[in-house]
């Protein structure tokens, strides 16, 4: 059970994502004051802190930036703020991801699952009759290695990363492309690369989300 230290003063939002979260089988403890909350971040090992910006006794900037100097643990920044600017502070200070109050419990623990899984680090996929090692870039098809370009690599890279989660075009484009091309002519490139994956691995392994973007299964 992943065990989750929640820092909110707000004592009617604090309830309602612990007794979500419980509910969804993760370790809750609360605190409603910034001071106490670091306080016992540091004392004990938690798999991740929710972390309310304004909180009494010291804020959250300042609590991600001192977990930072000690520790790994991830932190989901819980905010009213939405401004590119406090996005990239919060990233400087170590931030893994934000929600913007008010939001949907749900996505709340989409979040963070999605971090969860991306921290086991988990390299090597068995897919069918397709062996897939990410960290060391093998891939096979019925023990014969295949051989894929850097843009494919990066394709079956995010996708993997968001196993059985469908991937937005979008998101794959960002990751594969980052600022390089055109969003429009990365798009038109997506779905020929797409094509030579399936062609190279299986047609099986790539899932089209019509009208949104690609999993993996």
């Amino acid at each position: 059970m992943k065990k989750i230290l929640l820092i909110e003063d707000n004592k009617d939002i604090s309830d309602s994502i612990k007794e979500y979260l419980e509910l969804e089988d993760f370790q809750i403890d609360s605190c409603y004051r910034g001071d106490d909350g670091l306080d016992q971040a540091l004392a004990k090992n938690y798999d991740m802190l929710l972390l309310d910006v304004m909180l009494p006794g010291v804020d959250g900037f300042t609590i991600a930036a001192k977990l930072k100097e000690k520790s790994d643990i991830p932190v989901v920044m819980i905010t009213a703020k939405d401004a590119i600017d406090d996005k990239l502070l919060w990233f400087d200070n170590g931030i893994q991801d934000y929600i913007v109050k008010p939001f949907d419990l749900r996505e709340l623990e989409a979040r963070i699952n999605s971090i969860f899984r991306r921290n086991e680090k988990v390299n090597a996929y068995t897919l069918g009759n397709v062996m897939i090692d990410l960290e060391r870039r093998t891939f096979k098809k019925d023990g014969v290695e295949v051989t894929l370009t850097q843009k494919e690599f990066l394709i079956l890279e995010v996708l993997l990363q968001h196993k059985e989660i469908p991937v937005s075009r979008t998101d794959i484009i960002e990751h594969a492309w980052g600022g390089g091309d055109s969003l429009f002519d990365s798009d038109a490139k997506l779905d020929v690369y797409i094509s030579n994956i399936r062609h190279k691995l299986s047609r099986e392994i790539i899932h089209t989300i019509k009208w949104f973007g690609y999993k993996i299964n």
